[in-house]
């Protein structure tokens, strides 16, 4: 998400793109990448994915995260992933808060939460669709989970992006 300032003056920029090609296009695309990835109040909309290629244990942390990319919309449990790691549920434990920091729980929300982010900036779905979908099974939990993650809530989420999907 870039700062309003940010929208506005690229936006000009962003619309004559389009009459653009060939080299000409190639070269202010790059030049507006460059421009985004160089400005300044800029946020991280989702964050559901993680780089397990920086894990010790590379194999079966690639194996959770895999299990979880897969699963993240039905019930999780602690076993379940202990299992598809081939630990046992204490080891586990120690395994995934070792490698993420974060408790399994957490792991997942944060997971869930990227995804929701996503789908309520790009979807035309209601919170509550979104929360179920992204593995939620009680609104309250996820107007919770998603507050404490984003610092707001999902329908001030929804708004904050969309005001400036206006500007462009």
């Amino acid at each position: 998400l870039f700062s309003k300032k940010t929208a506005e003056e690229l936006t000009p920029r962003l619309v004559r793109l389009s009459k653009l090609d060939g080299m000409d296009y190639f070269l202010e695309i790059t030049s507006l990448l460059y421009d985004l990835a160089n400005s300044r109040n800029q946020r991280l909309l989702s964050t559901y994915t993680v780089d397990y290629d920086t894990f010790d244990d590379y194999d079966k942390m690639k194996l959770v995260y895999e299990y979880v990319q897969k699963n993240f919309g039905e019930k999780i449990t602690l076993e379940d992933a202990a299992n598809v790691a081939s630990m046992s549920i204490i080891s586990f434990n120690r395994f995934i808060k070792k490698r993420t920091g974060k408790t399994f729980v957490n792991y997942i929300n944060d997971i869930r939460i990227g995804y929701a982010a996503r789908w309520l900036v790009e979807k035309d779905m209601s919170v509550s669709e979104v929360a179920f979908k992204s593995g939620f099974n009680n609104i309250a939990n996820f107007n919770r989970s998603f507050k404490a993650t984003k610092n707001c809530t999902p329908s001030q989420y929804r708004e904050e992006f969309s005001g400036l999907k206006r500007i462009l």
